[in-house]
């Protein structure tokens, strides 16, 4: 399998805990393309680096890796 990064975000919240939240609603998730002509693949959102915060926002840098037959 190869794998391929295919989208990069950063995750905004007014709190860790909202943050938290968010962050494990994208992690838990996984995205499936079963359906492709050519190849199959599967994706996830992944954690880039540690949370950060700038005076009331607290930030986490999120990328999307996809896993292609």
């Amino acid at each position: 399998m190869i794998r391929v990064q295919r989208k990069f975000k950063v995750i905004k919240a007014n709190s860790l805990k909202d943050l938290e939240k968010d962050v494990n609603e994208l992690i838990q998730r996984e995205y499936k393309d079963t359906e492709g002509f050519l190849y199959r693949a599967s994706g996830r959102w992944q954690c880039l680096g540690g949370t950060f915060t700038d005076r009331d926002n607290w930030f986490q840098s999120m990328v999307f890796i996809q896993q292609e037959e």
